[in-house]
């Protein structure tokens, strides 16, 4: 009886082409891949259109800084945002604290960095229908600041950036024919003389005619009390804004520079916010028990989102994923500055929207 066997080449052959299949599969696989990153840098998404049908009676915000790294932190941080906007009942603006582009600056309108660094990055159908407010940080200077203005400026892209001036006043919100929230908006980046006209801005701001805010909020990129991390107060702030703040009854002061998350009070002040998480490498710290100065700290990525009404203040800080760490409430009744009037509060108990 005679047998046959198989040459080495022929009984190979089946194996081959099971590779050259895969290895076509891979290629095909990278040029789609390919494909939809050049189609992500190059084409920007359309004009957001706003969302019908919310309250003046309420303003709900998103607020984080030093997000602009373009790295999966930062787009870990943006899911999270949208979990978030989903889950505790809707979002009418999202505050962007500075540092909106680390890395190489930003060469013009047109630059990519514009499509990986915000407008993809921030998507969702809560996320791509709201505007973003955004002051200048330090890492966006000197020559991204100028092209940030610009974007805002001209409405570029989704139109969502919105950056008119280096520093800027909006009203936000209804009630009775106030204001519901004043928000002004500093670049804290400037020098000496730059920051003591915007110290001038703000207290025309909230001095000008008309009904009175019933919430007072300024927002700039440096931190000026901080109870840990990597820069720690600005005395030079301090001294400049704190008393224009203290004469206008601000109530918050809401900032990044820190890579972490803060709430800090003292006497007769405002409350200071810190949501630094954005997307960047986070200041490592080791944040003592709360405090009565410093009821929350932690080194971790992450957002805050503040939701005001006539009543009261709803803050709550969050992690990357979404996940709440600590609530805090503020009635607007309540007669005294942040401490006396701000609250640690669980989690579970503060109701959504």
């Amino acid at each position: 009886m005679s047998t046959r066997s198989l040459s080495p080449a022929a009984s190979s052959s089946p194996r081959r082409r099971r590779r050259r299949t895969l290895l076509l599969i891979l290629v095909t696989l990278l040029a789609v891949a390919g494909s939809l990153a050049g189609f992500m840098v190059m084409v920007p998404p359309p004009p957001y259109t706003p969302l019908p049908g919310q309250p003046a009676s309420q303003v709900t915000l998103l607020a984080l800084g030093d997000q602009g790294s373009g790295d999966l932190q930062q787009w870990r941080v943006a899911r999270g945002m949208e979990r978030v906007a989903e889950r505790e009942g809707g979002l009418n603006m999202v505050l962007l604290l500075g540092d909106n582009f680390y890395g190489k600056p930003l060469t013009g309108i047109d630059d990519p960095a514009w499509q990986l660094k915000f407008e993809r990055v921030y998507h969702g159908d809560w996320l791509s229908h709201v505007p973003f407010y955004a002051v200048l940080g330090n890492h966006d200077y000197p020559k991204s600041a100028a092209v940030e203005l610009d974007y805002g400026r001209k409405g570029a892209g989704s139109g969502r950036f919105q950056m008119p001036d280096p520093f800027y006043v909006r009203d936000f919100g209804e009630v009775e024919g106030r204001p519901l929230l004043r928000v002004v908006f500093l670049d804290t980046s400037q020098d000496a003389a730059g920051r003591q006209r915007q110290a001038d801005f703000l207290q025309a701001a909230f001095a000008s005619g008309g009904p009175a805010p019933m919430w007072k909020m300024v927002v700039a990129h440096h931190a000026i009390r901080s109870g840990g991390g990597k820069h720690g107060e600005d005395r030079e702030l301090l001294a400049q804004l704190l008393p224009v703040m203290q004469r206008s009854g601000v109530d918050i002061y809401l900032s990044g520079h820190e890579h972490n998350q803060q709430v800090l009070v003292h006497p007769g002040e405002p409350a200071w916010l810190i949501s630094g998480g954005g997307g960047q490498t986070i200041d490592t710290f080791k944040p003592a028990a709360p405090t009565d100065d410093v009821p929350f700290a932690v080194a971790s990525p992450g957002f805050a989102r503040l939701a005001f009404t006539p009543e009261r203040l709803q803050l709550a800080y969050y992690n990357a994923d979404g996940r709440q760490e600590q609530g805090f409430l503020w009635a607007r009744a309540c007669p005294w500055m942040a401490q006396g009037c701000l609250h640690r509060y669980d989690p579970s108990q503060i109701a959504t929207n």
